[in-house]
Parts: C-alpha cells; sequence; structure tokens
C-alpha cells in the first residue's frame, strides 16, 4: 500500500512537471513592518517596566514557497504560487521566558515576465495572494492560557507582492536565481492580536493592521527551455 501511494506521488510530481513551463521553489530573509503590532509589543513593554529583557518587535522571519508557471510561448505568463512565513519574538527575563510566535499562509495568483532577447536572465513576478496569519504566545516553553483557553489570534487579508530575479543556469533545466521582493498587505484583519501580545483588546490598537515586507533569497527553478 505504502508503495502504491510512494508510486503514485512521483506520478503525479512528473506529470505536473511534465505540463509546468516552470517549477520554483524559493527560500528568503523576510522583513515586515506592521504599525499596529508595533504599538501592542510597545505598549506590553511600556507597561511591564520590570522586564529586564523588553519583547522584541516581530520583524525578522524567513519565507519559503513553492511556483507553478503554465506552460506558455509568450514573455508573459501566469501561474499560481504558495508562500509560507515565520516569524519569532523571544524576551529572557528572570523566571519567564516570554515567545511570540507569527505565521502567515498565502495563496497567490501572479504574472510572470520575461524578454530574453532584451534582457536576458531577468524576470519579474507580480503576486496577488489571499493570506491568513496565526499569532500564538508561549510562556516558559507552554501556551499561554488567557480566559481559560489557549491564546492565539487568526488574521485575514491580502497582499500584493512585487518580486524580481536572475537566472543563472546550472544545467540541464536547472536554474537558480538571486532575488528581491517587496509587499504590501493594506488590510489585514486580525482582532485578537492585542489580546494575545497585551492581554487587552481595543486598549492601543485597531483589529487590523497593513503591513509592508521585502524579501531578499535564492530559487531554484526546474525550467521548460525557452529562448535562454
Amino acid at each position: 500500500m505504502r508503495l502504491q501511494r510512494l508510486y503514485s506521488l512521483v506520478l503525479l510530481v512528473v506529470s505536473i512537471n511534465a505540463s509546468a513551463q516552470e517549477l520554483k521553489v524559493d527560500l528568503s530573509y523576510n522583513y515586515i513592518y506592521s504599525n499596529q503590532l508595533d504599538k501592542i509589543i510597545q505598549t506590553y513593554n511600556f507597561s511591564r517596566p520590570f522586564l529586564t529583557e523588553k519583547q522584541p518587535l516581530l520583524m525578522n522571519g524567513l519565507n519559503t514557497s513553492v511556483s507553478y508557471i503554465f506552460k506558455n510561448e509568450r514573455h508573459l505568463n501566469h501561474g499560481i504560487n504558495v508562500a509560507y512565513s515565520y516569524f519569532r519574538s523571544v524576551a529572557e527575563n528572570e523566571n519567564m521566558t516570554t515567545t511570540l510566535q507569527l505565521n502567515f499562509l498565502k495563496l497567490g495568483y501572479f504574472l510572470h515576465y520575461e524578454n530574453p532577447a532584451k534582457w536576458k536572465g531577468l524576470y519579474t513576478d507580480i503576486i496577488l495572494s489571499a493570506t491568513s496569519s496565526g499569532l500564538f504566545r508561549n510562556v516558559n516553553g507552554e501556551p499561554f492560557i488567557y480566559d481559560e483557553a489557549t491564546s492565539k489570534a487568526f488574521g485575514i487579508g491580502g497582499e500584493l507582492n512585487l518580486k524580481l530575479g536572475y537566472y543563472l543556469h546550472l544545467k540541464n533545466r536547472t536554474y537558480v536565481s538571486p532575488f528581491i521582493s517587496f509587499a504590501y498587505t493594506p488590510y489585514l484583519y486580525s482582532p485578537n492580536s492585542e489580546v494575545v501580545i497585551n492581554q487587552t483588546k481595543g486598549l492601543c490598537a485597531k483589529n487590523w493592521t497593513s503591513i509592508l515586507g521585502a524579501q531578499i533569497g535564492l530559487a531554484v527553478h526546474l525550467r521548460q527551455q525557452k529562448n535562454d
């Protein structure tokens, strides 16, 4: 039974790969700026002057994504993208270590543009994604309990991302590309973020936030030969 499942999975991957213009997997450093999240954490630190180590802002994280570009001989192609981002903030104080974990899962549709005749190696992706988020808090390695329930905050919104990369050919169909990207989430609805971090609601922040982001990373591509 296990061999049959493995065989089916291999056939599925081969089938997808054969029908794609390109398959791409990337990993990147991810920086974000959220005014509302910053205000909540700053309020948490201000209201607890006894803390020796203040809670760091949720700014630095990692992002990974998988992209599928549909087969097309034009310069402008389209595809689908799935991405996951993770951010962590840890403050170690006497008898208390507090950890905030912020997760994003994104499902997107994107336009991919390249023109080897004019800009050999360069490509641009414009990605529009539906975004979900999960914010969790641990104290001394255990989930924080608030009002007799595990403290957590989920969110939903949308993101627009512009990615610029440069193809480097390794061999056969395999390429790598360093890239940078810039993202903007105009509206992420997450009404319980303040509850998770500061155990208050409506005191210092709204129930939604906008987010600016930037990434720098490396992608690995499996490509059909396309005038390059």
